[in-house]
């Protein structure tokens, strides 16, 4: 069904207010940047759904039936849908709980709550998905944490998630949406992540968040600190943050499967990430057994940062900064503990803290020091 209808759009603007007892950010703008590309397939998947085309009062409206695929193209400057040219098109729900799932390939789909508006940007399709903050936490967290975890651990993690999702946005970087839905902001990824046990205890904690002098923390998080976390300076530089303090995690990560690792590392394979023939590795700093800065030795010298030797080495082969080095002659081999950055609440400090019976606000105050705990609401 296509027909031509004259509108009025309501603008809602993005406002953020962290006076406790209002909760203004229902709707999220998240870009789905796996999707990204010069053709984007989306699907009824559940019930109908109405596409809209063009930016202006006048537009055209196509329904799309329940099962229906339809493609979406990039030619030049503008997007093409079914004989019609526009820079934007928006698919709306049909029913309140109608569904649509995506895809890059036409095969493979990807269900998500909500409505889809697909833009031009960096030149290319991004579909940016409007869902609701709540809903979109329902995805987050079992991305983010696995649901075996004990119920306490996992409402700290959705502290967590939600208070780092209002942080971002409060200090967002994005014009044309709030968030992406990979490490950049948080890993999103729809509907088929979803778990009905921890969308139950995001429903129990709605609205709750960290706050640090009246605003959303910075509530970072990793896997395994290793038996300490770190202060965040000892990881990215800069001044301390009050609440992102270093704290002992000795006894609480027994069931980390990253608790201790070893790696070995060819010295070819190293030379070849430092850009220069590497002989030797010196450690030059350090602070609570992790690796503050260290030199490369060889050809050339490059002095990095812990943090940088990873990212350089590769953060699936150097799993944190508390490590140990030998030289074994053509290897160097690497003794560590732990996984992740290190700061913050560790997830399987978590865990253990719960197992000892610990609730999710002791958990949030023991890894966040000099928080509160505030409740948003619907406004």
């Amino acid at each position: 069904m296509r027909k031509i209808i004259m509108l009025f759009t309501i603008v809602f603007l993005k406002t953020v207010s962290f006076s406790f007892g209002s909760f203004v950010q229902e709707d999220l703008r998240v870009a789905l940047n796996k999707f990204s590309g010069k053709k984007v397939f989306f699907k009824a998947q559940k019930g109908s759904l109405f596409v809209e085309i063009g930016d202006g009062l006048e537009k055209v409206t196509i329904e799309v039936p329940e099962g229906q695929v339809k493609t979406v193209t990039m030619n030049n400057s503008y997007l093409s849908f079914e004989g019609e040219k526009s820079n934007i098109i928006r698919v709306y729900q049909g029913e309140f709980d109608s569904v649509f799932s995506i895809s890059r390939n036409g095969e493979n789909f990807s269900p998500y709550r909500g409505d889809l508006e697909l833009i031009i940007y960096e030149k290319q399709i991004m579909p940016v998905n409007s869902v609701q903050s709540e809903e979109y936490l329902y995805s987050v967290v079992p991305s983010e944490i696995g649901s075996y975890f004990p119920e306490e651990a996992i409402k700290a993690q959705i502290l967590a998630a939600r208070t780092y999702l209002y942080h971002n946005i409060q200090n967002y970087k994005y014009k044309e949406f709030d968030l992406m839905d990979n490490v950049n902001s948080q890993m999103y990824l729809g509907m088929e992540r979803e778990n009905s046990k921890i969308n139950k205890l995001v429903d129990n904690t709605v609205g709750e968040i960290i706050v640090f002098g009246g605003k959303p923390i910075n509530a970072l998080y990793h896997s395994t600190s290793g038996g300490i976390t770190a202060n965040n300076e000892d990881v990215w530089g800069g001044n301390p943050v009050p609440y992102l303090r270093s704290r002992d995690d000795r006894n609480n990560e027994e069931k980390s499967p990253r608790k201790k690792w070893t790696t070995s590392i060819t010295k070819a394979e190293l030379s070849k990430s430092a850009g220069f023939a590497v002989k030797k590795i010196k450690v030059l700093s350090m602070n609570n057994g992790r690796v503050i800065t260290l030199r490369l030795i060889g050809k050339d010298k490059k002095t990095v940062t812990g943090n940088e030797f990873r990212r350089m080495v590769g953060y699936n082969k150097i799993y944190s900064t508390q490590f140990k080095i030998k030289d074994a002659g053509e290897n160097f081999v690497f003794f560590g503990k732990g996984s992740g950055h290190g700061v913050g609440m560790s997830q399987y400090g978590a865990y253990g803290l719960a197992v000892k019976g610990k609730k999710y606000r002791e958990i949030i105050f023991y890894y966040y020091t000099g928080v509160e705990i505030k409740t948003l609401k619907n406004g």
